[in-house]
């Protein structure tokens, strides 16, 4: 028995003895590893320490404003009201998301996916769970925030849209992308952070790195579990603040009063209208319709409401006046002509006869006057719109003279403008088509090409731009929409001059003066087609257009007005005015117009813009002498 005793106590006291081993060994290591962190790295976790409790705190900078060429506002910004999450200060996240729910009609699930986006970062952090609260929203959640802790109403500025906004020009912002966060920060630091507004589209992408402005910073201090403290006051010494810094303004070309009796002229249509200063390039207005509302891109853009944007057949997203390509229909004439003139195919004396159709090969081409026009020199055949005459000096001309002059006048190409994708539109060839087509070009295409249908392609902008160059005598300037860049300390960082693309010296001045004679007939003249373009007082030289979607001859025999909208002409209408020295390039181009033809649809809007455009340089002027007669009167006192 005692010998068991002592066997049992031999193997007690041996247990005993690798227990106080291994208590002392696990101390020493404690002690070790206390003396490591604390004495021989204190200094450095120190400094660590610090540097978590201090924390940095990004501040948004607000864009940069948009005014018009007489200072008027395009685009600024105002306070936006958004719903924050705060989660240092929330007791129960379900119960405060309930609440919500039923103060805001929205469902927690709603709230729960903002949370759950947001999942990793620090707790003082604010969570957005909504943006753009109604006035009647923020009075709700004030007038319940004793039950709701943790929840908070945060002030950010944001674009301000108007009604009448122009939302293709000026774009919209979305949150900056992946490629465009990486594709930012290849050159050194990014300037943009994920969650970031950038511009999307128009000017606000277009001019992003001047609208963007430069962010701010302050520092907060927050404790071991990630909570904001108040930062004790030791010696006076603040946490810093760095204020964010606004964006860089542009002053544009646009004249804004112009630009919303534009759109009021063109209301009921779809397509395009492009005003510009035949002299410099600078855009005047530029209506695209139909339009959409920026606005909604920041409240949030739906599934339901980004598919029925993109459902719409007259592509609201589209801005027409550079990224719409279209036949420019008899405006194309004005080309032909001139190039007839100078290759010398014709003369302002030279008449063809027109029966009402004309034969080539065996294949008959219609005049839109059925009847015909009898004998027609150039002056009348660009004021009755003759498709037989220029089916004649077509032929004569060929496809690639035709294209030789369409293109020194500057179709068939981008003119610059660098907005919202913009099309080069298309300038028939021969070798274009064996290209294309694999095919060559027959002679019996070439009778739509001289009346401005078939491979014919111009946008509303080079439309424009088409005829401020022959306004003007062959000088064809690049369009531009913005002036000046002016930084947040009123500097002028950028200036934009006009630019001379070329003088067109191949045409003589005097075909030039020949053409624009006819243009002007085809306004001032009673028998004019466009001659509701008229304005009292003032020259104005146009040409009207209708391009053909499909031949009405398939319709069996019905009018515009009973065929389907897409069966349905373009109409289309260009000019200048005064028609010597002309301050003022105007094209319209109305979408599958139920009235049809440019006379009587296109050419009343232009008159309207126009009589507009005469009416506010009237009224300035007079303005002006005013502010004069009242500067001399204050000094004379």
């Amino acid at each position: 028995m005692r010998r068991i005793f002592q066997a049992e106590r031999r193997i007690v006291e041996s247990r005993f003895l690798w227990v106080n081993m291994l208590f002392l060994g696990v101390t020493g290591l404690l002690l070790i590893r206390l003396w490591y962190v604390q004495i021989y790295k204190g200094d450095l976790y120190k400094r660590i320490a610090e540097t978590n409790r201090i924390q940095y705190i990004e501040l948004a900078a607000p864009r940069g404003l948009i005014f018009d060429r007489n200072g008027q506002v395009v685009l600024g910004n105002r306070p936006y009201f958004d719903l924050v999450y705060v989660p240092q200060f929330v007791r129960d996240t379900q119960t405060t998301f309930k609440i919500l729910g039923r103060l805001l009609h929205i469902p927690v699930h709603a709230f729960e996916r903002r949370l759950f986006m947001s999942r990793g970062q620090p707790k003082y952090l604010p969570v957005n769970l909504k943006r753009n609260l109604s006035l009647h929203e923020v009075a709700t959640i004030q007038s319940n925030k004793i039950f709701l802790p943790g929840i908070d109403i945060s002030v950010a500025p944001r674009r301000d849209y108007k009604v009448d906004t122009p939302s293709h020009m000026v774009g919209y912002l979305g949150e900056i992308g992946k490629n465009e966060l990486t594709d930012s920060g290849k050159d050194g630091e990014s300037p943009y952070r994920a969650g970031d507004l950038v511009g999307k589209q128009g000017l606000e992408s277009r001019w992003e790195k001047y609208l963007r402005g430069k962010r701010g910073h302050r520092l907060i201090q927050v404790d071991a579990f990630g909570r904001q403290v108040e930062a004790p006051n030791r010696s006076g010494i603040e946490l810093p603040l760095v204020p964010a810094q606004a964006g860089s303004d542009l002053v544009l070309t646009l004249d804004m009063e112009l630009q919303r009796i534009t759109r009021e002229a063109f209301r009921g249509k779809n397509g395009a209208v492009v005003v510009l200063n035949p002299q410099s390039g600078e855009i005047l207005a530029m209506v695209s319709e139909p339009g959409y509302d920026p606005n909604v891109y920041q409240g949030g853009l739906t599934e339901e409401m980004y598919r029925s944007l993109v459902a719409n057949p007259f592509k609201p997203f589209l801005d027409k006046t550079t990224g719409g390509v279209y036949m420019p229909g008899s405006t194309y004439k004005a080309v032909v002509a001139l190039a007839g003139l100078e290759e010398g195919i014709i003369n302002a004396n030279t008449t063809f006869f027109c029966p009402g159709h004309y034969t080539l090969g065996g294949q008959t081409y219609h005049c839109w006057e059925h009847g015909g026009h009898g004998n027609v020199n150039l002056r009348r055949a660009l004021m009755k719109s003759c498709d037989v005459y220029f089916y004649n000096v077509g032929v004569e001309l060929g496809v690639d003279r035709i294209a030789k002059y369409a293109q020194m006048l500057g179709l068939g190409a981008k003119t610059g403008l660098l907005l919202n994708f913009e099309q080069p539109g298309l300038v028939p060839t021969t070798a274009w088509k064996k290209l294309t087509w694999h095919l060559p070009w027959s002679t019996g295409e070439t009778p739509s090409v001289a009346i401005g249908q078939g491979y014919d392609g111009v946008t509303p902008l080079q439309l424009a731009n088409l005829f401020a160059t022959i306004g003007n005598d062959g000088n064809l300037w690049r369009p531009f929409l913005v002036k000046r860049v002016i930084n947040p300390i009123g500097e002028t960082v950028l200036m934009q001059e006009p630019e001379l693309v070329r003088r067109i010296d191949k045409i003589k001045t005097e075909n030039f003066r020949l053409v624009k004679e006819g243009l002007m007939a085809v306004v001032m003249d009673k028998e004019g087609t466009g001659k509701n373009a008229a304005v009292p007082g003032v020259t104005v030289a146009g040409k009207t257009g209708s391009a053909q979607v499909v031949g009405l001859s398939k319709n069996m025999g019905k009018t515009q007005r009973d065929v389907s909208m897409n069966w349905r002409e373009h109409a289309l209408f260009a000019a200048f005015s005064p028609a010597d020295n002309p301050e003022i390039a105007i094209a319209v181009v109305s979408e599958h117009d139920k009235v049809s033809g440019g006379g009587r649809s296109a050419a009343p809007i232009a008159g309207k813009i126009l009589q507009a455009f005469w009416d506010l340089k009237k009224q300035r002027q007079l303005n002006i002498g005013r502010s004069d007669k009242a500067g001399q009167a204050d000094v004379q006192r």
